[in-house]
């Protein structure tokens, strides 16, 4: 199935690029030379190098990995809302290559690694505790995530002033990882069974540590891995750029988009306290018990607050 989505995305992004590319052959020009007072050409010419950083809704609309907002319209791919690992800055690398006046290759890029750790103090268990002696240790809840993006695509220009116009196509592929891990203070044994624990508030897509209620040690989650999930589009834009000075640009896009994404099964790891076996026993179960993830393909316009580029060429 992924397969046949990214081949269609492909074929997609290849007949929209050689519509506009016919297109751009019969209808554009070169642009004027434009320079200033110092003799400075203001437009890139072929074989010209950008790079600047793509600074609104770009990854904010395609990479709802995390909570599933659904606030930006279809389709919606946003990052958690939880401060302890949100990474909604929304920029990305921008680049480019010219091809020559009109045409350049184009990539967006980022990439995404946070990790947080949250601490809890809790009662140490002893079996001759001391109320005028307390003592004290500490649970651990460590949250990863990871997201890549990267949207190659292919961009033609109209336009003889500092006021160009653009328009193209690109592919839009993205990947994210999510890992919930716990460390006890109150390890599990034959005299604490149900040992001391801290609930740690569900974030980010993952569960509580404790399923069988607040302070509830008798089961705990160890490692929780939400499903791996993947992203597939093709995208057209068109937008406008402008040069306030020579080979220095802003700009602005929104585009319209149809993609898929998938995501992998849940995996959760637990441990009880087995008399049998006189020590823990842990368990691994899937969050979906026919052991499969979900799917969702979605057709939508970009958020109309645009993409803000800013580009330098050398």
């Amino acid at each position: 199935m992924i397969r046949k989505i990214y081949n269609i995305a492909a074929l997609l992004l290849i007949t929209v690029t050689s519509v506009v590319a016919q297109d751009a052959t019969t209808t554009t020009t070169a642009p004027a030379d434009l320079k200033n007072k110092k003799g400075e050409a203001y437009l890139p010419v072929a074989d010209e190098w950008a790079i600047g950083v793509s600074a609104s809704p770009f990854l904010r609309y395609f990479g709802n990995f995390m909570s599933g907002n659904t606030n930006n319209g279809a389709p919606t791919f946003d990052y958690a809302a939880n401060p302890a690992i949100n990474i909604t800055n929304g920029i990305a690398i921008f680049g480019k290559k010219m091809i020559d006046a009109n045409t350049a290759y184009r990539v967006r890029f980022n990439v995404n690694v946070a990790s947080n750790i949250n601490k809890a103090v809790v009662d140490q268990d002893r079996l001759n505790s001391n109320p005028n002696f307390p003592a004290f240790s500490e649970d651990w809840q460590k949250l990863s995530n990871t997201t890549v993006i990267i949207a190659p695509g292919y961009e033609f220009r109209r336009g003889s002033t500092r006021l160009q116009g653009f328009y193209g196509g690109e592919l839009v592929v993205g990947l994210n990882a999510r890992k919930a891990t716990y460390q006890y203070g109150n390890s599990m044994t034959a005299d604490f069974q149900a040992p001391t624990t801290h609930t740690f508030a569900p974030a980010g897509g993952f569960s509580t540590n404790t399923p069988n209620g607040t302070n509830d040690g008798s089961v705990r989650v160890t490692e929780e891995k939400l499903g791996m999930q993947f992203l597939v589009g093709a995208r057209g834009f068109i937008g406008v750029e402008y040069f306030i000075i020579p080979k220095m640009s802003i700009g602005g896009e929104f585009g319209y988009m149809v993609s898929y994404r998938t995501q992998g099964r849940n995996l959760r790891t637990t441990e009880v306290y087995d008399p049998a076996l006189n020590g823990i026993r842990t368990t691994k179960f899937d969050e979906y018990s026919g052991g499969l993830g979900s799917q969702a393909i979605g057709i939508g316009l970009d958020n109309l607050s645009a993409n803000i580029n800013l580009l330098f060429y050398f």
